[in-house]
């Protein structure tokens, strides 16, 4: 007990008076469970360890907050943007949607109006080829007097289906025009929902190897094994920096997008 009240004394002497009661504990914890460390190599070790945790400790936690709040940040910023981005394609979806719904119902119900009498027209045409082709002029004769007797009613549906097909193609046309400046605003979006999603997965292995280090760094703490937490630390504050960059990477294409999507709102149709 006396080697452990001169450590003590010699701890609290190298870090200076202002340590945290929490601190002191943490010291006193290693030092006990390191008493009987009988090597002056590993006693030198075990010291230049715990230099290593209380160098690094105060910009490990300061790490860890900046983490946490970033992260926050990024994540607010995307829920908006998702949500913008929703709100802005429904805008686009109704733009002129129900003339466009009324033009394409009335092209169908045109077309399937007329379809029976087009299909008898189109199979009376194909039976007269056949006959002809067959030698059987009385036939063909016979088939080509039915068609010939529906073959202005049979224009005159063809030319209304057209007419209506036409004029849905038409304003289907000046919408897409209309939609064009939105819709190229928001065009670099997709490409930076790319980046950021193959980013993500390159966070999520780092992320993984931080996770281990933090679990050995704590597990260190327990057993008091001073350069094993160090090691675990230092890997672990190496990890986070490069979570905070890939974070501070992906608030900035989130910011793109918010831009994309102004840029985009300004652009609707009025």
């Amino acid at each position: 007990m006396e080697d452990l009240r001169r450590k003590y004394g010699a701890a609290e002497k190298r870090y200076g008076a202002g340590l945290s009661s929490r601190w002191i504990g943490l010291l006193i914890f290693l030092m006990v469970l390191t008493v009987h460390v009988p090597l002056a190599s590993a006693a030198a070790d075990w010291d230049s360890a715990l230099e290593q945790i209380h160098t690094l400790y105060s910009d490990y936690t300061g790490l860890q907050t900046a983490l946490k709040s970033e992260s926050a940040r990024t994540q607010t910023l995307r829920k908006q943007n998702n949500a913008d981005l929703k709100a802005i394609n429904l805008k686009l979806k109704a733009v002129d949607a129900g003339l466009l719904n009324r033009l394409k119902t009335e092209a169908e119900a045109l077309k399937k109006k007329h379809a029976p009498l087009l299909e008898e027209y189109t199979s009376l045409s194909k039976q007269i080829s056949a006959a002809r082709k067959a030698g059987n002029l009385k036939a063909a004769a016979l088939l080509e007097i039915k068609r010939n007797k529906l073959k202005a009613a049979a224009a005159s549906a063809r030319s209304e289906v057209k007419a209506k097909n036409t004029a849905y193609a038409e304003a289907r046309a000046l919408t897409a025009a209309k939609l064009k400046p939105a819709k190229d605003a928001l065009a670099p979006i997709s490409s930076l929902k790319k980046q950021i999603t193959a980013q993500n997965k390159a966070a999520s292995t780092v992320q993984t190897e931080r996770t281990e280090a933090d679990r050995r760094y704590k597990a260190a703490i327990t057993s008091g094994d001073a350069v094993a937490a160090a090691a675990a630390m230092k890997w672990s504050y190496a990890r986070m920096g490069e979570l905070r960059t890939f974070g501070q990477q992906s608030y900035v294409w989130e910011q793109k997008i918010t831009l994309a999507l102004r840029a985009a709102e300004a652009k609707l149709p009025k």
